[in-house]
């Protein structure tokens, strides 16, 4: 009578992905999870290092009458503009910052809300004052605008990104864990 033995299962015959034959186990590829993790994190903390001091500093110290430049003019002073580019947009970049770096399943939404925060404002304070670039396309500080619109963009797009993978692991964690009787 032969013993048999247990067949292999597919991890143990799977060959170590090529990367793996060269590279020691500190030296592999940093996860997609990470690496959206910390690109959101940093544009986040871009957002939030420039949202809370321009709202304490730069904005009151801007003339009146850019106020009446765009479309509409719904602010008499910058109170309201500052407060919400201090604390909407800054404050949720900087709670989106630590909740992504802490607890990235709860980050990843507040992320994309800081993200649509802050487009949100941007496309106000086009309405407001203007479109800068066009006013003055040869001032570099003219196209904050624009990058700041851009900024707010992929931080949407990250945190979507980001919630659908922290959706995707919760589930292929539960599913794992079910399977090993857990």
């Amino acid at each position: 009578m032969a013993i048999q033995t247990p067949s292999p299962t597919t991890e143990e015959t799977r060959p170590p992905a090529p990367a793996a034959l060269w590279l020691t186990e500190s030296e592999q590829p940093v996860s997609r999870h990470r690496l959206l993790r910390g690109a959101l994190a940093a544009l986040a903390a871009v957002v939030a290092l420039g949202a809370i001091p321009g709202a304490i500093f730069v904005v009151p110290a801007l003339p009146h009458t850019w106020l009446h430049q765009g479309i509409i003019a719904p602010f008499a002073d910058f109170t309201i503009p500052g407060l919400t580019l201090g604390v909407l947009c800054g404050g949720g970049a900087l709670v989106a910052v630590i909740t992504v770096l802490l607890r990235p399943r709860i980050g990843a939404p507040v992320a994309l809300a800081a993200g649509l925060l802050l487009v949100g404002f941007e496309l106000v304070e086009i309405l407001v004052v203007g479109f800068t670039p066009l006013f003055y396309p040869s001032q570099p500080a003219s196209w904050l605008q624009v990058v700041y619109l851009g900024i707010g963009a992929a931080m949407v797009v990250l945190g979507e990104l980001l919630w659908i993978l922290e959706r995707t692991a919760d589930y292929t964690y539960t599913v794992a864990a079910n399977e090993r009787g857990m």
